[in-house]
């Protein structure tokens, strides 16, 4: 049967291939061929779970049969008692103490939890806490979600919320739509959707056998449909990135830009999405790794001046970030540097008094000796927005504080010093 199972889906798969996305005629071949493999594959799953539960029956029966035959005294005495229905039928989970069932669901990925939570109205409601979700979220979301980004999902709760009480007209849904997040978060797409589909709806056999006076709250506002939207790529969020425009683009180096950015699965990448420079229209960057984005780490938008708390601190050596824009209407960007000497100093600690003038020296080593982006100066007591239309304007001033932050900024240091 497995053979001609698996036989059946040959056509399926063979559409899938021939049948081009881009004509509007293909597109339903292509979701019934879609339909047809999924099928094909819960038929498989649950044909193997049946073939399973028939051999475990087969083997019971055959140890019955051979533990009802007479056995001498000696026999009796070493041979170990047999296991109870109720010992080889296992614990149920449901029986754990709380402690323990919580620390159960700790341990599951996220994958698992969302399976988990498809098994029965309690556990769906217990794998549905934020608590569990909050983990995931800062295990892999921490360093480039910050309050800027909870802040747009909460606007986009809202705007969901607006949307679901105006009367629309229902659009059907691709099965290529669903097909995209669905199958990788749960092992039986027909079976659970809870995650994916981002409600509370129980499954209709559940809810025959527990019928419930009124809906529960659907969980859109949880963690959960959080991290789902993050997931599946369905939320744009706001965050920086080092180095934009990696396409043998120099003039962005050691810098790092607002951008909103979208996850993509299949390549565990982002895409970026620039806000416009001047009247030069947003552009858009695929294919951004990981160790490019951060989360923004103060609340200063781009297009504002950020207010520096730091320069009186500031002594030769420290490392910082700057403001930086080609002209007025550009938005900031942020730029890598360290604090130098004054031209009068040698340089020597012991004799050194930088600290103490008005004057702060600002540099950005990764440039030649000589050139005009290679130094700077600013005040400490009347720091404003500096510059030109030639050199460009520089902004507020960041102190780094942490060595994490400098490591991060020097895996970005150039190969090659720039002119």
């Amino acid at each position: 049967m497995l053979q001609l199972l698996l036989i059946s889906t040959l056509p399926a798969f063979t559409l899938l291939l021939v049948a081009p996305a881009t004509k509007a005629c293909c597109k339903l071949a292509r979701e019934l061929a879609l339909l047809a493999l999924l099928l094909a594959t819960e038929l498989l799953r649950h044909a193997t779970a049946a073939g399973s539960k028939e051999r475990d029956r087969e083997r019971g029966a055959r140890m019955s049969s051979a533990s009802s035959k007479p056995k001498s005294a000696a026999a009796a005495l070493v041979a170990p008692p047999a296991e109870t229905p109720a010992a080889a039928a296992g614990f149920p989970l449901l029986d754990l103490p709380e402690l323990a069932l919580d620390r159960v669901l700790e341990e599951l990925s996220p994958a698992s939890l969302a399976a988990m939570a498809c098994v029965c109205a309690v556990l769906r409601d217990r794998c549905s806490a934020d608590a569990l979700w909050e983990r995931h979220l800062r295990l892999k979301w921490g360093h480039v979600l910050g309050a800027a980004a909870r802040k747009e999902w909460e606007a986009e709760l809202g705007g969901r919320a607006a949307r679901a009480g105006a009367p629309r007209p229902t659009r059907r849904r691709s099965w290529v739509d669903s097909l995209a997040c669905a199958w990788p978060f749960s092992s039986s797409w027909i079976g659970c959707r809870w995650l994916l589909k981002g409600d509370h709806t129980p499954a209709p056999a559940a809810a025959a056998a527990e019928p419930t006076p009124a809906p529960a709250a659907p969980p859109v506002d949880t963690v959960a449909a959080w991290y789902r939207a993050l997931e599946c790529g369905e939320f744009w969020f706001p965050a920086q990135v080092y180095n934009r425009e990696q396409d043998g683009h120099v003039g962005f180096v050691l810098s790092c830009y607002d951008a909103h950015l979208r996850y993509h699965r299949r390549t565990d990448t982002f895409t970026a999405r620039y806000p416009p420079l001047g009247r030069k229209p947003g552009k858009e960057e695929d294919g951004v790794q990981w160790n490019r984005v951060r989360a923004p780490p103060v609340s200063t938008p781009a297009p504002d001046l950020h207010a520096s708390d730091c320069l009186e601190e500031l002594r030769p050596g420290d490392h910082f970030e700057i403001q930086w824009r080609k002209n007025k209407d550009f938005p900031y960007g942020w730029w890598y540097g360290v604090v130098g000497h004054q031209e009068s100093c040698h340089g020597n600690e012991h004799m050194c008094r930088c600290h103490k003038e008005d004057m702060v020296v600002l540099e950005f080593q990764h440039y030649a000796p000589g050139s005009r982006w290679r130094q700077t100066t600013v005040s400490r007591k009347d720091h404003r927005e500096k510059g030109g239309e030639t050199d460009g304007f520089y902004g507020g001033i960041r102190k780094l504080q942490t060595k994490d932050e400098i490591s991060t900024w020097r895996r970005f240091w150039p190969v090659d010093v720039l002119n």
